[in-house]
């Protein structure tokens, strides 16, 4: 548990400092921006840190004024350019001017940063310097901007030419003097000009890929940003038809919620269950669904507060709870659909073949067969109660159309069962 809960600690802790998404909308460009520029600050502030070690280290191991003297300069440089990113960033989140000045910002001091610690390192270090200028073209990415990698590799390539001709080749003092065409001529033959194109080549190979990886990005979290507000679109339309639906459902619950009718029911549809075969799982699923429509009160906030201001558990759970209330309401309204038409004399074929297509599951069935006796049994605005007889008899002369016949038959053949459960409820 300790482990896991270091592991679930130290994920947090990434997550907010370096995690692009946390919290955000990604429709929100400027937000986007605002948490990109806050993920590249820290990131920084992880290179100054290493760094100011760097510097320390070869201050302390070469003992000289000048090294102690650069290292001390690097600290008023670094506190005021945070000063200034953060100001920027944190001063105002939704303006994004200036969250796109910081950006700017921020790329520069990777620039230079990485430039100047070449120029203090490529004596004694030059391979791990010049990896450094490869690492802040990475973290500029970052931002997914092409508009940024290219102006970054024109700086780039400008900041590389100068520290070769002036650090790496030291060019400037060796070719001091000479024309241009002069230097030309007595520098292109050199082993320096091959390495110095070749490390131009390979760097804009490198960009290049850069580049490609950066176009993807952009490309990829612009259609994720599309797809979004299309889906947020849906899925307003999709509020607004699922409040509607709710509340035309539970405007006629009162009709459905007679608790006298719903338990007879319930305990009707058990009993029939098992005598029709069913396992314990179907018929525990009858037990529940004859009576879930009585829950119809724990949807109500949908349709007053509306879905939106759920959450997505809460309201994964009150959909799928509402989709089943309103299945069992067009359950029991199907019962009264049927005892009305034969009452009424108008039961057809036409209405037969409709009403077996409602539900004809064999679990809704039973539920349907027990709502059905007890309507018929008992007294409703259109009609009287009939006696245990004349129900039985539509049952054997008419109702048998509406369900498998086998149901029917074990139905009849208990039916003493369902008359005693009636009358002594």
């Amino acid at each position: 548990m300790k482990k896991d809960k270091f592991k679930h600690l130290t994920k947090h802790f990434f997550s907010r400092l370096f995690g692009f998404e946390e919290n955000i909308d990604i429709t929100d460009d400027v937000m986007v921006l605002h948490r990109r520029n806050i993920v590249i600050k820290n990131i920084i502030f992880l290179s100054n840190i290493v760094y100011s070690i760097i510097l320390f280290f070869i201050a302390a191991v070469n003992n000289e004024p000048s090294d102690w003297l650069f290292s001390a300069l690097s600290f008023p440089f670094t506190f005021f350019l945070n000063n200034v990113i953060n100001r920027l960033i944190f001063g105002e989140r939704h303006d994004k001017t200036k969250q796109e000045v910081a950006m700017y910002v921020e790329a520069i001091y990777m620039f230079i940063s990485a430039i100047l610690i070449y120029a203090r390192l490529y004596g004694n270090f030059e391979t791990a310097a010049y990896i450094l200028i490869y690492y802040a073209v990475v973290v500029i990415s970052l931002y997914q901007s092409r508009r940024l990698i290219m102006w970054t590799f024109q700086g780039m390539v400008a900041g590389i030419t100068f520290i070769h001709f002036v650090w790496t080749y030291k060019l400037t003092e060796q070719y001091e003097g000479l024309g241009i065409l002069e230097f030309l001529k007595q520098f292109l033959p050199t082993k320096e000009a091959q390495d110095f194109y070749l490390r131009i080549v390979l760097f804009t190979i490198f960009m290049l890929v850069i580049y490609s990886i950066v176009s993807m990005g952009a490309y990829m979290q612009e259609e994720r940003k599309n797809e979004l507000m299309k889906r947020r679109e849906v899925q307003s339309d999709f509020t607004n038809i699922v409040t509607d639906l709710y509340a035309v459902v539970l405007s006629s619950k009162r009709a459905f919620l007679d608790r006298q009718h719903i338990d007879l029911v319930s305990k009707m549809s058990s009993r029939l269950g098992a005598y029709y075969g069913l396992n314990n799982k179907q018929v525990e699923y009858i037990e529940q669904y004859a009576v879930i429509h009585m829950r119809a009160h724990e949807i109500e906030d949908l349709v007053q507060k509306g879905i939106e201001s759920e959450d997505y558990d809460n309201l994964k759970k009150k959909t799928s709870l509402g989709t089943m209330i309103a299945k069992r309401f067009q359950l029991a309204q199907k019962a009264e659909d049927i005892a009305r038409a034969h009452i009424e004399g108008v039961a057809n074929d036409k209405f037969v073949t409709e009403m077996r297509a409602i539900q004809p599951a064999i679990e809704s069935q039973v539920i349907l067969l027990a709502d059905l006796y007890v309507t018929m049994r008992s007294s409703k605005s259109y009609k009287r109660p009939y006696p245990n007889a004349a129900v039985i008899q539509l049952f054997e002369k008419s109702f048998y159309v509406y369900f498998e016949s086998t149901l029917v038959e074990r139905f009849l053949k208990f039916k003493t069962d369902f008359e005693k459960i009636y009358n002594e409820y």
